[in-house]
C-alpha cells in the first residue's frame, strides 16, 4: 500500500514559478527591468492561491473529506480507526527506510500489518485490544477492510498484486496484543521426591 500523492501545484511549470519568485521578491534578480515591475499585494495573491487549493495543506482537508464519505458508505469502522490507520502506514514505511536505507515506495498487507502491531502496541500499550474493539475492528481482516476502502476513496494506492486476501489470518489479536502483557502464571512445585513412601502396614496375625 502506498500513499496516492498529488501535485502541489497541478499544471504550473518551473517557468511558472520563477515567475513567482520574480514577482514576490523582486530584489532577488538583478535585472534592471526586474526592479521596475510593480509588486502586487501579497495578501491578494495569498488570498487567490488558496482559493485555487494551490497550496499542500490543502490535501489534509481533502483526506477529511474522504473520510466522511468512507465512513458513511461502510459505518463499521470508526473515522479515528482510518486516521489511526494513515499513521501506522506512515510509521511502517519509516521503519522500512530504517532497516533498508532507501525510501520505500510500496508496502504489502503483511508488512503493513507488522508495522502495524508495532504501532498499535507503542501508542496504546495494554490497551490496543480496548481500542480496536470501540473502533471495530477485532481481526487483521478488518484492517484489510479498511486498506481497501481507503483504496476505492482514491486516498491510498494498490499494485495488482495487493489483495484483500493478504490481510486475512495473518495474525491473531489475542496472541500479539493481549497475551504480551498477561501475568506469569507460577511455576509448579515438585514434589518432595527425596521423601521415601511410606511402608505398608504389616498384616496383623
Amino acid at each position: 500500500m502506498r500513499w496516492k500523492t498529488r501535485s502541489r501545484l497541478p499544471g504550473w511549470s518551473d517557468g511558472l514559478f520563477e515567475c513567482w519568485g520574480f514577482v514576490l521578491f523582486p530584489s532577488l534578480h538583478h535585472s534592471n527591468d526586474a526592479r521596475q515591475l510593480p509588486v502586487p499585494s501579497l495578501a491578494i495573491m495569498l488570498r487567490g492561491a488558496f482559493k485555487t487549493r494551490l497550496f499542500h495543506p490543502m490535501q489534509k482537508i481533502g483526506f477529511a473529506e474522504a473520510l466522511d464519505s468512507v465512513v458513511k458508505s461502510d459505518p463499521r469502522y470508526d473515522r479515528d480507526a482510518y486516521v489511526f490507520l494513515r499513521d501506522a502506514l506512515d510509521f511502517t514505511t519509516k521503519q522500512q527506510k530504517k532497516a533498508k536505507g532507501t525510501s520505500v515506495r510500496h508496502v504489502s498487507g503483511p508488512e503493513l500489518l507488522e508495522g502495524l502491531r508495532q504501532y498499535a502496541l507503542k501508542e496504546f500499550g495494554p490497551m490496543v485490544m480496548t481500542v480496536f474493539d470501540s473502533w471495530g475492528i477485532h481481526s487483521s481482516g478488518d484492517i484489510g477492510n479498511m486498506v481497501f476502502n481507503l483504496i476505492g476513496a482514491g486516498i491510498f494506492g494498490k499494485t495488482e498484486t495487493d489483495s484483500i486476501e493478504d490481510f486475512r489470518n495473518v495474525y491473531d489479536f489475542q496472541e500479539v496484543f493481549v497475551k504480551p502483557f498477561a501475568p506469569e502464571k507460577p511455576k509448579m512445585t515438585r514434589a518432595r521426591a527425596e521423601l521415601p513412601m511410606p511402608k505398608p502396614a504389616a498384616p496383623r496375625k
